[in-house]
């Protein structure tokens, strides 16, 4: 099996295997909004991944780390993670991990 993310004009979750070949369009085109709170279309969209299609994706490896039984060193896509959350929850966590994980 193969699990590619194609970005050429949008983002392709792209999922191959024997006989079998799935492309899931993932991207959301979010538009400014002029003055009145209405979309301005004259400004370029900017293109980002949907936010079901992360939630799916991270399920799926949150289900994959508990039901793994071997070590597996995560700690690269941890970090990206912990980069993208939003301020707020990233030091609550960081707060929680630093409790949890400090070694004296």
């Amino acid at each position: 099996m193969e699990i590619t993310l194609k970005r050429n004009y949008g983002f392709e979750l792209i999922f191959k295997a024997e006989n079998v070949n799935v492309v899931e369009d993932i991207e959301e085109r979010i538009y400014s909004k002029n003055a009145d709170g209405k979309s301005d279309f004259s400004i370029p969209p900017k293109r980002d991944i949907k936010d079901d299609a992360m939630e799916q994706v991270s399920r799926l490896l949150d289900d994959m780390a508990e039901y793994r039984q071997r070590d597996f060193d995560s700690s690269g896509t941890i970090e990206r993670l912990f980069e993208k959350l939003p301020e707020e929850v990233r030091q609550v966590l960081l707060k929680k991990l630093i409790k949890d994980y400090e070694i004296e």
